[in-house]
């Protein structure tokens, strides 16, 4: 059984848990999820027979052996498997989640990286005996297009890693603008989540990257630049991918003081070799495996299983782990109302700034006030209404392919899945493609549209058409203030 805090999002230990459980599964193991927060991501990991459950009690089965995924819910369910064995594994010091738990049914603490090991025993007090190294991996199956490396780098992502300072990016930019690259920002942190990486990074020469997504681009076929805030790394060769492994494909702070500002870019493209990025990419395609992952954790299951002791219920440890767990709530409780405080500061100097905004400016007098958005022509119904198809309603689709927001070849590239020979692309992302939770481009998200007008859930008209709309409403509208 693989305990895990959340599946909600396309990232990290979500990902991790996800990818596991399917392998392990399609080895002929019995594999059940424990996940207080389930969400999206269980969709994944359900259609293989795998159930993923919000409580101990529905785990189907007596596991032989715990994988653990965070503290909260490994230690709990150590106490609802009262004899079995367990492995942890520790994916980095933040955040608080990933904070080391100690029992003696403990039997493992696994580490991603070489130099995690010598941490988790300082920090955590963890013998050097129990602690095993298994390197980050990406599934080669899934990443099965790689490109050919370019003679010469155009286009860039930063991809996933999140963090930055606005001033950073703005570095980050000109460094690509000043060495000829465009540069695209995907993640999160960046408004632009794109769950399937698989199909998009094979676009880029270049990814800045960290982790599993470092691994992810190099498998991928891209070169890869890990960077950090206020921490630039230096391009992965076939002569460093080793050392760039051994600290998870990550730059150290306290060992260099490199910025990623125009010169540094130049210097990493300065000796670039297309040969030498698809040896990198070979290398990861070979050693970097979901398969040679699962071989390790599987051994180190075996081995949890075998300790003489590992199944003995040691109350002693709970114990431990909540006299832990009283400190640690009670510096969390001082630091929430310490954080509330702060934004209660931060609104009052807000209100403050907004009122003497207003009182310094004097918006012109405007004849009549904005009403709401203009009513869309035709808008997409339900299951039952009218579908769009080719040459229906001309006028609403030349006022979306006007806009520049649908990109039916990004559309068909992302989606194979769901646009088969002779579909027309935009008809499907009207009629099916935004309720799937699809974009029209690489340019508007319409899950984070969705989020940020939550009135429009439920409702029979698309992210990208609501948004038409609202411009072309208050377009309409200043064309008739006087002056305008």
């Amino acid at each position: 059984m693989i305990t895990q805090r959340a599946l909600q999002s396309y990232s990290g230990t979500e990902m991790y848990t996800a990818e596991i459980a399917r392998a392990l599964k399609a080895r002929g193991h019995e594999v059940a999820v424990f996940c207080p927060l389930p969400g999206k991501i269980g969709n994944l990991i359900t259609p293989s027979g795998i159930t993923v459950n919000e409580r101990l009690e529905d785990v189907p089965f007596r596991p032989e052996v715990i994988h653990g995924h965070h503290h909260l819910p490994l230690m709990a369910a150590l106490a609802h498997f009262s004899r079995t064995p367990a492995v942890h594994l520790w994916h980095g010091a933040r955040p608080w989640v990933e904070q080391v738990p100690r029992h003696p049914r403990i039997a493992r603490h696994i580490v991603t990286s070489e130099r995690m090991a010598p941490r988790i025993q300082a920090e955590f007090g963890v013998p050097a005996n129990l602690v095993r190294t298994v390197p980050n991996f990406v599934d080669t199956g899934r990443y099965s297009h790689v490109r050919d490396p370019s003679a010469r780098p155009l286009r860039a992502v930063l991809f996933g890693q999140g963090g930055f300072f606005p001033a950073e990016l703005s570095v980050l930019e000109k460094a690509c603008a000043d060495n000829g690259l465009t540069l695209d920002k995907v993640g999160y942190a960046y408004g632009n989540p794109r769950p399937r990486p698989e199909y998009f990074l094979p676009d880029y020469d270049i990814a800045f990257a960290i982790g599993r997504s470092a691994l992810e681009a190099l498998a991928s076929g891209c070169a890869v630049i890990p960077i950090v805030p206020q921490l630039a790394g230096h391009r992965i060769t076939a002569e460093t991918l080793r050392e760039w492994s051994a600290c998870n494909f990550s730059p150290r702070y306290y060992t260099s003081a490199d910025r990623f500002d125009s010169a540094w870019l130049a210097r990493q493209l300065a000796d670039w070799d297309p040969d030498d990025v698809a040896q990198v990419t070979a290398e990861v395609r070979r050693v970097y495996t979901l398969e040679r992952g699962i071989d390790q954790l599987e051994a180190l299951y075996d081995e949890a299983i075998a300790l003489p002791g590992s199944g003995i219920d040691a109350v002693s440890g709970y114990a431990s782990y909540l006299g832990w767990m009283a400190r640690e709530a009670d510096a969390l409780w001082a630091q929430t109302i310490t954080d509330r405080q702060g934004i209660e500061t931060l609104r009052s100097e807000n209100k403050r700034l907004k009122a003497e905004l207003q009182a310094r400016t004097k918006p012109p007098p405007i004849a009549r006030p904005f009403g709401p958005p203009a009513p869309l022509p035709s808008p997409v119904g339900g299951r039952n209404a009218p579908r769009l198809t080719i040459g229906l309603e001309a006028a609403r689709r030349a006022r979306i392919e006007a806009s520049g927001l649908f990109d039916a070849v990004w559309y068909r590239r992302c989606y194979p899945d769901a646009i088969g020979q002779g579909t027309d692309p935009l008809a499907h992302y009207l009629n099916d493609g935004w309720r799937e939770g699809r974009s029209p481009s690489a340019f508007f998200d319409s899950n984070a549209y969705l989020t940020a007008n939550p009135e429009l859930m439920g409702q029979t008209v698309s992210p990208l058409e609501h948004y038409l709309s609202k411009l072309d409403a208050l377009g309409a509208a200043l064309r008739q203030e006087p002056g305008l």
